[in-house]
């Protein structure tokens, strides 16, 4: 090689950065990220809607229907109900919230992490909502004076409802944090 074609390879690796990001397939991450968060949030969404709305009416017309009428499963079914409003409430909130996101990289990635911090928090929000249905369920028990070992099974299976969810909340969180250490290293 002569003298000046190394000079030009040299100056050519001295302008280069010794690590270089491919952009195009960083943004592609992303969206396969937030593709993923936003698919889970729509299937917890309407899961719950569609429970809710399954439950209440259920309960609904089998207490209506019933001989003996039973305060607490009216109160259970008006409260699933109120959840499932209050579910479809959120899911047009979020997607009202949704397009106000550019779509660079950067507010690719601020709608995902607003989607995850949205599915953390609903998913509190339902694990709390456990105590207030577990809490109905079990004083129309008490109404409907159901034997002692009734409440004893209702309660185990609503604490392993609560440990269960615990896996699924801490799913979503580790998922956020992800997220949050990807922006983290997208702003150093």
């Amino acid at each position: 090689m002569e003298f000046d074609e190394v000079q030009n390879i040299w100056s050519a690796q001295n302008m280069q950065m010794p690590y270089s990001i491919d952009t195009a397939e960083l943004h592609r991450r992303i969206l396969s990220k937030k593709a993923k968060v936003i698919f889970k949030t729509n299937f917890t969404e309407w899961l719950n809607i569609v429970v809710n709305l399954g439950v209440g009416a259920f309960t609904l017309w089998t207490n209506a229907t019933s001989s003996r009428h039973n305060f607490f499963i009216y109160c259970l079914s008006a409260w699933v109900f109120v959840v499932a409003i209050m579910v479809v409430i959120g899911r047009v909130r979020r997607l009202i919230a949704g397009r106000r996101f550019d779509r660079s990289i950067q507010g690719e990635l601020q709608h995902a992490l607003a989607v995850a911090d949205y599915q953390v928090k609903f998913s509190e929000l339902i694990r709390w909502n456990n105590f207030v249905i577990g809490g109905l369920v079990l004083f129309g028990l008490w109404e409907a004076s159901k034997p002692w070992w009734t409440f004893v099974l209702i309660t185990l299976f609503l604490l392993l409802g609560w440990y269960v969810s615990g896996f699924e909340h801490k799913f979503y969180r580790r998922q956020k944090q992800r997220l949050e250490e990807l922006r983290g290293l997208l702003n150093a």
